[in-house]
């Protein structure tokens, strides 16, 4: 499925819009819903990539005073996993599809698993949200539905942590610009410069905080909510926002 896209690259240049609409026209994700096998081996390959990126997170992010940490689309929970064993008081909460936590082995006591689909279903009340590698598979529009329902479930002290290739600004990046098209390809998402999360931020109600560069191709975007303040209590629709 993934050779048939890339061979096909022409289609994404000219219509801006995955190749796999025309060899899989309900999408990556369903087309690997009904291949388990697949399936499978796709989310393997992720684990094994993401490896030495989560160590160079751990590296410069200290999650020790976050008391509870909901990993969005975490797949086999590796990443929570490793954040868990430098927070030693701290909880987790891995949130996938159905079919990706129904065959997990959850191997750790402090982690739980909670299936759904966030584009569907309530996602956890928790202190910090992670999202790795999972708002650059999908264009903007899907990107503000996720985290309008990360904004829905958290509280305003929450943190949102992106950890994602972020095209950096001041310089080229090869590798970043061929993974945008290999995204736009397969997914129809694409990566991000810094200043492209400032609107899909604002229309889900949050706002940039800082990013942090790692030793690897990741960079950590943190982002936090933005609070409704009251500023007529005599009419409470008007409300304005602030920081």
């Amino acid at each position: 499925m993934i050779w048939d896209g890339l061979t096909e690259l022409k289609h994404s240049v000219r219509n801006g819009s995955p190749v796999l609409e025309s060899v899989e026209p309900k999408g990556t994700w369903t087309s690997l819903q009904a291949h388990p096998s697949e399936a499978d081996i796709f989310g393997r390959a992720m684990t094994a990539k993401a490896g030495a990126e989560v160590v160079a997170v751990l590296d410069v992010y200290d999650f020790i005073e976050l008391k509870t940490i909901a990993d969005i689309g975490g797949g086999r929970g590796h990443q929570l996993r490793a954040v868990l064993d430098t927070a030693p008081e701290s909880h987790g909460i891995l949130f996938d599809l159905p079919e990706v936590i129904g065959s997990l082995d959850v191997g750790h006591e402090r982690m739980t698993a909670m299936a759904g689909d966030f584009f569907v279903d309530p996602l956890p009340v928790a202190d910090s949200y992670i999202l790795m590698e999972v708002l650059h598979d999908w264009a903007d529009e899907e990107c503000v539905a996720i985290l309008r329902a990360i904004r829905r479930a958290a509280h305003d002290s929450s943190r949102l942590l992106i950890i994602e290739g972020v095209i950096p600004e001041e310089q080229p990046d090869p590798r970043a610009s061929v993974l945008d098209i290999v995204m736009l390809t397969l997914t129809g998402g694409r990566e991000r410069t810094t200043n492209e999360f400032s609107a899909p931020f604002e229309r889900a109600r949050f706002c940039l905080d800082t990013v942090i560069a790692t030793a690897s191709p990741m960079r950590i975007v943190q982002a936090r909510p933005v609070r409704p303040e009251r500023t007529a209590p005599a009419d409470p629709d008007m409300e304005t926002y602030r920081r």
